[in-house]
């Protein structure tokens, strides 16, 4: 009887999955998990490589379901590409992002997908996948999404705010949610107000230039819960799942998990910075580079959010990243009307969600690994290639320990701005290993260039 070879066998570790989590070796080949054995149980086998995990937790790779590469804000572009975004993401124990194609004026969706696909390809270093994205430009495009799908893009975005810019109308979003139910598809939103955020710009411009801490009141609580709340009516009418990006308050992720009770398939996902960061980043130096859409919330807010998320009351944790650098920020921090809206975060996320929620207020592993892969992978059709540890899944692992400490620094992270929210942050336990498609790209050993990434389709969402 033949013995089986692996490429790699991690060994000793506890494995995190969103169902729970035991003592196991995992065992891969070709790019694949090829076993995972309860601890004790592995047969014999030869191997490539063994590494002990004792006194670790082996996770599955982290997925972020929101991630903006390169990304372009009115008149700002930022200079990142793909393998400067992925690189930072694989140094923060994410092996999977999928981007936006948001179109460029006068480019329909279609055309935006298959311009992203092609720049990824180029440097990669992460797998990807894309989300599809329609404005009220595109209202005679809803033909292409049967061929959106085709390539593999279930998803789609629509915005409520930014006329003329990025919003989509109540006819568009009911139209775009219709067409991608046959498909098994999900739409994506954001949601806030347009109307309430015109009337208090125009009321706060009767001074003059907006300075950019009043974006606290130009875009308030009330504007993303009306939102919200006006959205799961569409979908309700469409008998469609739906997807809010980013919400930021205890009342919109209650108004989704009241319409989910209610049949309505809806998803709450938050960032970061809305569980952790607070109004007062205004007032503070540099103030303006934590401007952001919806914006940081007064402290009681976000006290509440975070005991949501918590109590297992969203669904996913994404970073919204934006790789604005300083000077993009404090150009327009005269007028909130000019300010590109946004924080990186890629490479941040799994630290410091593991740091703050698992460590110090005691989340389990397991439900950490539900908000940070499993969740984003499921609704964003990856799962369960990505988002498990298990046979036949990717191996894209990430060994985590719970000793250690390290402080963030813009300085010493891979990401392409030149700060970071959580600048100073001391986080607890530390990503000691990273593999993807079956080879270790951080850790001992590692590879100075990690395998190219693949572009990912996303098959049906299952919204069960």
């Amino acid at each position: 009887m033949s013995v089986p070879q692996f490429d790699l066998v991690l060994t000793g570790g506890t494995v995190a999955n969103a169902d729970g989590d035991f003592r196991a070796d995992v065992a891969v080949a070709g790019g694949r998990i090829a076993a995972v054995w309860p601890a004790g149980a592995a047969p014999a086998y030869t191997a490539g490589e063994v590494r002990d995990c004792t006194g670790q937790w082996i996770l599955p790779g982290g997925v972020d379901p929101h991630v903006h590469v390169g990304i372009t804000f009115g008149d700002v572009v930022t200079s990142e590409g793909h393998e400067a975004c992925t690189r930072a993401a694989l140094a923060g124990g994410t092996t999977t992002i999928v981007d936006f194609a948001i179109p460029r004026p006068g480019q329909d969706p279609l055309a935006a997908v298959l311009e992203r696909q092609e720049g990824a390809r180029r440097g990669a270093v992460t797998d990807y996948a894309l989300h599809g994205c329609f404005t009220d430009e595109h209202v005679g495009n809803l033909d292409q999404i049967d061929e959106l799908v085709r390539l593999g893009v279930r998803t789609i975005k629509v915005y409520t705010t930014y006329r003329d810019e990025l919003m989509a109308g109540d006819k568009l979003i009911a139209a775009v949610m219709s067409a991608l139910r046959p498909h098994q598809g999900l739409t994506y939103v954001h949601a806030e107000d347009n109307t309430t955020i015109e009337r208090l710009l125009a009321e706060l411009a009767g001074a003059g230039p907006i300075p950019y801490e009043k974006i606290v009141e130009a875009r308030p609580e009330s504007a993303e819960e009306k939102a919200v709340a006006h959205v799961l009516a569409l979908a309700q009418e469409q008998g469609a799942p739906v997807y809010f990006v980013h919400q930021s308050t205890p009342a919109a992720t209650e108004l989704t998990r009241a319409a989910r009770a209610a049949g309505v398939p809806a998803f709450s996902e938050v960032c970061p910075h809305y569980l952790l960061l607070d109004e007062s980043a205004y007032a503070g130096r540099s103030g303006e580079c934590f401007t952001c859409c919806p914006p940081l919330r007064a402290r009681p807010t976000v006290d509440a959010l975070l005991a949501r998320t918590l109590a297992g009351q969203v669904d996913t944790i994404a970073s919204d990243h934006c790789a604005f650098r300083r000077e993009h920020k404090s150009a327009n921090a005269h007028e909130l009307r000019q300010m590109p809206f946004g924080m990186p975060g890629v490479q941040t996320r799994l630290p410091v969600v593991l740091s703050e929620l698992v460590v110090h207020r005691g989340l389990p592993v397991s439900a950490a690994v539900e908000l940070l892969s499993a969740g984003p992978a499921r609704l964003s059709g990856l799962y369960p290639r990505k988002g498990v540890v298990r046979a036949g899944s990717d191996a894209d692992l990430v060994l985590w320990s719970r000793d250690g400490e390290t402080e963030i620094s813009a300085a010493g992270l891979e990401q392409a701005s030149d700060y970071t929210p959580f600048e100073g942050l001391r986080v607890h336990g530390r990503i000691t290993t990273v593999v993807r498609a079956g080879v270790v790209v951080i850790g001992d050993g590692a590879v100075a260039d990690p395998p190219a990434g693949q572009l990912l389709p996303s098959g049906p969402i299952i919204v069960d």
